[in-house]
């Protein structure tokens, strides 16, 4: 049999009366959240007011308002269409041409959460009567549940004519509320409700700042009473402002016409940081975004305008960092416990580097500071605490094609949609506190610099006070006066060094950081030229077979080539050490060996001994096997070139490597009796760039200073200890001394 067609149509979506519990119970999170639905429908009918209030003994909650009120016609196209359009297709309201906050067309279903039964009452004027009308319509939202068609469940509604002096306004009064009603009266409604219509007064909004006084219409403002409020009262925003006024840093960002731009700046400072980066906008509002930075340190608040107690008490009240919306806050964004940006738990795990895609582009770290806390500018990230601040936006309000991208209110008011629009609202913010780290660490290193500048001026001066006490004291003799006077003087001159040393060792560290780079690249070229010269020396070894005059020229390349080969070695394996990552647990005795053969021969040829004290059962703690190798390496190219800076009487050049455990670490000594290492200078060893060898006779040249301060880092990062021996063993001038943890959960373990 073939298929035919029997009938044919069309069908429409039918809806149940069950249909609007979904949209008031299911839609809504919270009675804050439900209620702040009703409080923005009347600063969209252009109210000055919306009074919240509990009447008949607490049984009904009114919510009223002095807006524009609804007609009839109003009723019936709007408030009874679902998901109506209206306002979507307006952008300001029709009398203050305020930027309008609704959209979908269904908050006003959020009574539904609040209880069972709403009269609407509303008066306005009607321009097609030419009259002022008054509007009431009764909902019992459990009949209307039950009805099979939501076209058929009918709302009665009654229309008044009303005097032309009656004022305007709507007036919900919701009975039968929820079982849980007391939460009208709760101070916990009044401060969720408050941090949502009143946001914190003293940030700028920037473009989305709606000014009231210039506004058309002269609008008078809004504000919101709940219950318990007095009418006449009126907030005190003096605090707000003074401490926001009174900041660490402000950060502001900027985003518009495909452009962000970020601008910190410093409280009592002239010193600001400005960054401006393209971006392919999806936020097709932009954005704005003001942000105060409160971090706990000394003198924040200290000689201010503001009492520092209360001054952190208002700083942990409104901490966080909110979106606020058409003028309205966003839940959940900034409040207690939410971590939108991801501060709280990067904070929490010590991360060091940055998430954002414009930071890490903008001001990379370099891996050197990532592994330095004292240089790495993301330990300086600020928690959710430390921040209080607010980002403006406006999101999509219409459905229309192509805003699938742009920032879309979730339809139970918590938050946005996560889609493109959001991504990039985040990334926004978060590369914009980011960049208040880093300026922030800059900031530290200045104030730190200029105080230290201060203390050595006042050093200067305080020396040259004493100096001329002792001068003009009648009390000394003429021989004490000037033994003092000699003594305070040397010390003023030794100062100033210090001073000057200080300096250069700064300076040093960053010369340091580019030299590793340098280093790298010049290893990593050698090892082709090497490979040539072995090349080469193949050849002439062939040809030294058949000229004879040529033999102790090739021998004596040939040793200088191994030379080379052994300095490339070397090189290698400290620049492998400072990045190796790869731990384990390894037998000391044959990476001692390798390191005494590639680099014995120059040791042999001076006459210098090498003893070997490792047992072959011995094993390091987990550990790079490359960064314990460098270690080694360095520590006894030092002791090498210590023994050949060593008077030519020296009976003996000795040089002694040992490793043991001792309890709970492993120990590593290196000792030798060279030129040894005077105690003026004992402190200075570790700096970068300082050396106490020099380049004369001596085959492996001075080095840069590098290795001792480079040894120093990284034995500490691995969890471990190195320490120039007060007292060496007999028969040896100078013992340095390395001790890792062992069996530790530590690095080093």
């Amino acid at each position: 049999m073939k298929e035919r067609e029997i009938d044919h149509g069309a069908a429409a979506f039918e809806t149940q009366g069950r249909l609007l519990e979904e949209l008031g119970e299911r839609l809504v999170a919270s009675p804050e959240v439900a209620l702040v639905e009703l409080i923005k429908n009347a600063y969209d009918a252009d109210s000055s007011i919306c009074h919240v209030r509990l009447e008949d003994r607490d049984k009904t909650l009114v919510v009223e308002d002095r807006g524009l009120g609804m007609t009839l016609d109003e009723f019936q196209n709007n408030w009874m269409r679902i998901a109506t359009s209206s306002k979507a297709d307006m952008r300001v309201s029709r009398k203050f041409r305020r930027p309008l906050t609704g959209a979908k067309g269904i908050g006003r279903f959020a009574v539904r959460y609040l209880g069972g039964k709403l009269r609407l009452d509303s008066v306005a004027f009607d321009a097609k009567r030419s009259l002022k009308t008054r509007l009431v319509a009764d909902f019992a939202w459990m009949r209307l549940d039950k009805a099979f068609d939501l076209k058929r469940a009918e709302i009665p509604w009654e229309l008044f004519e009303v005097p032309q002096d009656t004022a305007e306004g709507t007036r919900l009064i919701i009975n039968q509320l929820r079982p849980s009603a007391d939460f009208a009266r709760h101070k916990q409604l009044r401060s969720e409700v408050l941090r949502i219509v009143s946001p914190v007064t003293g940030l700028d909004a920037g473009p989305f700042k709606y000014d009231w006084q210039t506004a058309s219409g002269k609008d008078p403002g809004f504000r919101v009473l709940l219950p318990g409020d007095d009418p006449k009262g009126s907030r005190d925003v003096n605090l707000a402002e003074t401490v926001l006024r009174n900041s660490w840093a402000r950060l502001t960002i900027s985003m518009a016409k495909q452009r962000v731009k970020f601008c910190v700046s410093f409280n009592g400072s002239h010193r600001s940081r400005n960054l401006t980066v393209k971006v392919d906008q999806m936020v097709s509002a932009g954005l704005h975004a003001d942000i105060r930075f409160f971090p706990r340190r000394g003198g924040v608040f200290a000689n201010k305008e503001v009492n520092g107690t209360e001054a952190w008490k208002w700083v942990r009240h409104n901490c966080g960092v909110a979106v606020i919306d058409h003028g309205f806050r966003i839940k959940p964004y900034g409040y207690a416990h939410d971590d939108w940006l991801r501060l709280d738990i990067d904070n929490a795990h010590n991360e060091r580097s940055w998430r954002s895609v414009i930071a890490n582009e903008q001001f990379p770290i370099p891996e050197e500071k990532k592994k330095d806390p004292a240089l790495n500018p993301t330990l300086y990230l600020p928690s959710n605490y430390q921040l209080v601040g607010a980002v403006f936006v406006e999101s999509r309000r219409g459905t229309s094609l192509g805003g699938e991208n742009d920032l879309v209110s979730s339809m139970d008011r918590e938050g946005f949609l996560r889609n493109g629009g959001f991504t990039q609202l985040f990334e926004v913010v978060r590369a914009g506190i980011e960049f208040l780290a880093l300026c922030d660490k800059d900031e530290i290193d200045t104030l730190q610099a200029e105080h230290a500048k201060r203390l050595a001026a006042e050093a200067r001066q305080d020396f040259r006070k004493a100096i001329d006490y002792f001068r003009h004291s009648s009390s000394l003799g003429a021989k004490d006066k000037a033994r003092i006077i000699s003594e305070y003087s040397g010390l003023a001159q030794r100062f100033q060094e210090q001073e000057a040393y200080h300096k250069r060792a700064q300076e040093n560290l960053t010369t340091m950081s580019l030299l590793g780079v340098v280093a790298g690249f010049m290893t990593h070229e050698s090892r082709g030229l090497v490979a040539n010269l072995e090349t080469l020396m193949n050849r002439l070894k062939e040809l030294a077979k058949r000229h004879r005059e040529l033999r102790s020229d090739v021998a004596s390349a040939e040793k200088h080539l191994r030379n080379l080969q052994q300095h490339l070695d070397y090189t290698s394996l400290f620049i492998d050490a400072t990045q190796a990552h790869r731990i384990s647990r390894f037998p000391v005795a044959p990476q001692i060996r390798m390191i005494v053969r590639r680099f014995g021969t120059i040791a042999r040829d001076h006459g210098i001994t090498i003893d070997c004290n490792v047992s072959e059962s011995m094993k390091a703690p987990a550990l790079p096997i490359s960064a314990y190798s460098g270690i080694v390496l360095n520590l006894f190219s030092n002791a090498i070139k210590a023994v050949l800076a060593a008077p030519s009487s020296l009976k003996r050049s000795l040089i002694r490597i040992s490793a043991h455990n001792e309890g709970k670490r492993h120990v590593l000594e290196v000792a030798d009796n060279g030129i040894g290492i005077p105690p003026e200078l004992r402190d200075r060893i570790w700096d970068p760039l300082f050396t106490t060898t020099s380049n004369l006779n001596n085959p492996l040249g001075s080095g840069m200073g590098l290795g001792l301060s480079l040894v120093f880092r990284l034995v500490t990062d691995l969890g471990g200890k190195i320490n120039l021996m007060d007292e060496a063993p007999k028969d040896f001038r100078t013992c340095f001394r390395v001790s890792f943890p062992i069996n530790t959960n530590g690095n080093g373990s």
